[in-house]
């Protein structure tokens, strides 16, 4: 089953959805009063702390935040590379790929670095590569050389290296409790039960409804990680 949020961010995340669900349990309430109550809401706090031997609510500090910054500042200098081979692709005549220009898998790229999802991103580099590799030759005679697909590759071994090493960091701190995958599916359903409801409740109240969304969301974790937002109630 397919989680809304890595396991590693789901406590920190479920943190945020539950806090702001606490504040607004009544507009739930007013439109759905038996399945939003208050056991729904002790059941959904019992989810999310019975995750919390695996995560602990831990935050990447010190060296490892560094290394955090380092790699979204990597993810950010991706985007005018980007740009560039956009403007190519675009400038190819019908008929000059191997696959549709959207097979490159640009517009993921663009949303997985602004939801600064690391592990996405390098997912999508490599459907990137493979495409670039098949059409080295209509590249070039847009402009598309070898040096700039060498900047592509090293931004990915380098985001990849700070992933990992801050995985690493992350994971010398958490509990040893071993949680099974059915209690991150039990809160991961928990979490999409209220987050639907929220983004259709707000959906006429742009801020309200960002408390709901997951690109939001992780982009909270991600500054929590940094240090740039307090982190949710434990």
């Amino acid at each position: 089953m397919l989680l809304r949020f890595s396991k590693e961010n789901m406590y920190t995340a479920a943190g945020f959805v539950l806090d702001s669900f606490a504040t607004d349990q009544a507009d739930f309430a007013a439109v759905a009063a038996t399945d939003f109550n208050a056991a729904f809401a002790t059941a959904a706090q019992a989810a999310r702390q019975r995750i919390k031997g695996a995560t602990g609510g831990a935050l990447r500090t010190g060296g490892t935040a560094q290394t955090t910054g380092r790699l979204y500042e990597n993810l950010q200098k991706l985007k005018p590379l980007l740009d560039r081979l956009d403007i190519r692709l675009g400038l190819l005549p019908a008929g000059s790929l191997t696959v549709a220009a959207k097979q490159f898998g640009l517009k993921t790229l663009r949303d997985r670095i602004n939801a600064r999802d690391a592990e996405a991103v390098s997912r999508a580099l490599v459907v990137l590569a493979k495409a670039v590799a098949d059409n080295q030759a209509a590249l070039l005679s847009k402009g598309h050389t070898a040096a700039d697909t060498a900047q592509l590759v090293a931004l990915h071994a380098a985001i990849d290296a700070d992933n990992a090493a801050q995985n690493t960091g992350f994971n010398a701190n958490i509990g040893t409790t071993k949680v099974e995958d059915a209690d991150y599916q039990a809160l991961d359903a928990v979490l999409g039960k209220i987050m639907r409801t929220g983004r259709l409740l707000y959906k006429t109240n742009k801020q309200k409804r960002r408390q709901y969304e997951a690109a939001s969301l992780l982009k909270r974790v991600q500054a929590t990680r940094l240090g740039d937002e307090d982190a949710p109630a434990a």
